[in-house]
């Protein structure tokens, strides 16, 4: 989940983005599928799971801005880790 964030971060940083576009929500759900995979994750699962956590996060932070703040908080988010 934090690669998944990271990545986020360096793209809303580099464009100066505010809003879940397209791109940085696929760029989360990427980061999310890379790092479920390295921990042995079937596929099928790594995708629901990801898909769940950028929906628990962005209705969270419905801006990017907001989410980029609270990075830390958003990788122990009982209710965001809860989407398994």
């Amino acid at each position: 989940m934090r690669i998944a964030l990271c990545i986020v971060a360096l793209v809303v940083f580099s464009s100066c983005k505010n809003t879940w576009d397209s791109e940085s929500r696929d760029l989360f759900v990427q980061g999310c599928l890379n790092d479920a995979k390295e921990r042995g994750m079937p596929d099928d699962k790594a995708k629901s799971m990801c898909d769940c956590r950028l929906e628990k996060v962005m209705k969270k932070y419905p801006k990017m801005e907001d989410a980029l703040e609270h990075i830390g908080d958003i990788s122990n988010d009982s209710e965001i880790q809860a989407c398994k």
